[in-house]
Order: C-alpha cells, then sequence, then structure tokens
C-alpha cells in the first residue's frame, strides 16, 4: 500500500492516510494545537505513540486520514474513521480534529465531504457517527452544516482529560450527501418529497404560509428546530419544477408507536395549484412503506375549514380525539397489519 497516495482531493485540500515519515510534522503540529485541541481530544504526542497509531491505522477497523493543503501537503488535521463495523451494519465512529494554523479557514470543512464520499464509496460504509461534547462548538457546528443529524445525548459517554465527559451523537447515512439535492422519498403527481438536507435547508426556511392562515401553522423555521431536537419529527421539503415549494412532517410516537403528519405548509406564492394535495398522497404513500403504518394520524384546528376538507377528501376520519385545541382524525390503510 502507498501511504502517501492521495485518496480524493477537493479544491484546496485531499486526503492521504499517514505514514512514519509524517512523524516530525505530525508531532510539531499537535504541540502547536495544545491549546486549541485542550480537553477536546487526545492526539499521539509522542514518536510511540505515532508509531502506534500508524499501525492501528494498517488494520481493517481504522482509517486514518490526513487533511492535507493541495499547495504544500501541508497536514492541516485528521479525521478517524474508527470501530469500523462491516455486514449488515457497515458503519464507523468519526473523530476528528484540525490543527493550528489551519482551523477556523474551512480546511476541515473541505476535508469532511472528501471522508464522507470516500466512507460511502470506496469503504462501501452504510453509516457514520460522531460523538461531540456540547460545549465544543467548533465540532458542534461542523457536523450540524454538514448535514449530520442529532440523533440523542449520552451522559459520561467518553472519559476525556480524567473526567467522564457527555456528548451528543450526530450521524449521516448515504442518502443525504452535502452539495446534491435531498434524497427523493415519494412522488405524487407534480409533487416530489425530498429530505430536508444541508443542500436544500435554505429553499425550505423561505417556505411561507398566507396571512390569514399563520393561526393554523407555525412558522418553518419552528417546525425544523422541533424536527431536529423534538425527537419524533422528520422534515421532508415538497418540491415542484426543480423549486421547494412547501414543507411537512412525519414522525412516529415514541409511546404508542403511531404514525403521524404535521406541519403542513405550501408557499404562499404557490397555492391554489393542487400542491398540497399532492405532497399529502406523496407522504401517505411514503407512511405505507413504513414497518407496521396501518394507519396515519393527524390534527388541525376546527376553525381550519380548508385543511378539513382536505384531509377529509383523502379519507381522513376524525375520531373524538383531541391534541390540545386540535381535533385529531385518522386514515386506516387496508391491508396493512399493526
Amino acid at each position: 500500500m502507498n501511504e502517501l497516495s492521495t485518496l480524493a482531493r477537493g479544491g484546496r485540500v485531499h486526503l492521504r492516510r499517514p505514514s512514519l515519515r509524517d512523524a516530525g510534522e505530525f508531532l510539531e503540529r499537535v504541540r502547536a494545537s495544545r491549546k486549541l485541541h485542550a480537553r477536546w481530544v487526545s492526539p499521539p504526542e509522542t514518536r510511540s505513540d505515532f508509531a502506534a497509531y500508524v499501525r492501528r491505522a494498517r488494520g481493517d477497523d481504522l482509517e486514518a486520514l490526513l487533511v492535507c493543503a493541495n499547495d504544500d501537503d501541508a497536514v492541516a488535521g485528521v479525521y478517524n474513521l474508527s470501530q469500523i463495523f462491516h455486514g449488515p451494519l457497515r458503519g464507523a465512529y468519526l473523530g476528528y480534529y484540525a490543527f493550528e494554523p489551519f482551523a477556523g479557514r474551512g480546511y476541515m470543512a473541505e476535508g469532511l465531504r472528501l471522508v464522507v464520499r470516500h466512507a460511502f464509496g470506496e469503504l462501501q460504509l452504510h453509516r457514520l457517527e460522531a460523538n461531540v461534547q456540547p460545549e465544543n462548538v467548533r465540532s458542534t457546528k461542523l457536523v450540524r452544516e454538514f448535514g449530520f443529524r442529532l440523533e440523542g445525548h449520552s451522559p459520561r459517554y467518553l472519559k476525556l482529560g480524567g473526567r467522564w465527559r457527555d456528548h451528543q451523537r450526530w450521524a449521516i447515512t448515504p442518502e443525504i450527501l452535502p452539495g446534491m439535492p435531498g434524497v427523493a422519498v415519494a412522488r405524487s403527481g407534480a409533487v416530489t418529497l425530498r429530505d430536508v438536507s444541508s443542500a436544500n435547508w435554505r429553499e425550505v426556511m423561505r417556505v411561507r404560509a398566507a396571512r390569514e392562515q399563520a393561526k393554523w401553522v407555525a412558522p418553518v423555521g419552528e417546525y425544523l428546530s422541533l424536527c431536529r431536537y423534538g425527537g419524533m419529527w422528520n422534515p421532508l421539503a415538497a418540491e415542484a419544477d426543480g423549486e421547494v415549494v412547501g414543507f411537512l412532517m412525519w414522525g412516529r410516537d415514541p409511546d404508542d408507536l403511531s404514525y403521524w403528519l404535521g406541519g403542513v405548509v405550501v408557499d404562499r406564492s404557490r397555492q391554489r395549484r393542487g400542491y398540497g394535495r399532492a405532497a399529502m398522497e406523496a407522504a401517505i404513500a411514503l407512511l405505507r412503506t413504513k414497518p407496521a403504518c396501518s394507519e396515519i394520524a393527524l390534527s388541525y384546528r376546527p376553525d381550519n375549514e380548508v385543511a378539513a376538507r382536505l384531509y377529509a377528501s383523502l379519507g381522513f376520519v376524525e375520531t373524538g380525539e383531541t391534541e390540545g385545541d386540535e381535533v385529531v382524525a385518522r386514515l386506516a390503510l387496508p391491508g396493512r397489519k399493526a
């Protein structure tokens, strides 16, 4: 194996595996970056530690990747894919750190794009998980803006600097890759539903309901926050003719495992074109594919007559249940078993 060969190249950086010949520069970067790394990471600090790191990277469960500047091959940072699992899981844990004087200059962001494509391409992985301390603002910003999803909080997850420290779990799968539209998950008529990703979230944020509908729906930004941090909802962009025209979300109640639709918003400039109905039909088709989905629930304000007529025309029936000040309606899916 030629350790110094380039694995992937971007506009300013490229990836390559570490070699024993990198020891001098690597350790010098570590010494210069002690304040930057602080309690966040513990990279190799001696030649023997670095040699052991290179040896481990020659095995099957660790892919060590140096982020190097294109102009002079200077080592700007490191990404590690550790505990690589094959078989049905096909996943790995992602660890990373930048070196001074390259931190904050976009090298790691470009490197992450190359790392993810390498992981999902050459290594044929399906999932990457990054565990980040909540106080580590830079690291959190890197994975969040790239498109990793926050999956949960792990108290006392990892011992660093002599203390057990809490971490947040961020993960990404190959269905959503930066620089590409969110993956299409369902279609009906002129509307395609796509996952909200780092590529289209700004368009989604620009979706605005008509003024008279503001009393019935929240701003899309609030729905996106609920999807990110609420632990239940998944956001979808409704697209027509290559442009985002609306938003909705789906979720599975963690208490009774029922499936729900909510947050349906069609942009004020795109209404009365059938996009709302088509988006709902596509969402219903999507949920039909989910495990044990025998019915779909939603809720709406009783005075929202337009929504009530639309949902009734799609087969939703009010059940007498309420959610706060909203009535609940459910759609039975014939032939599906709970």
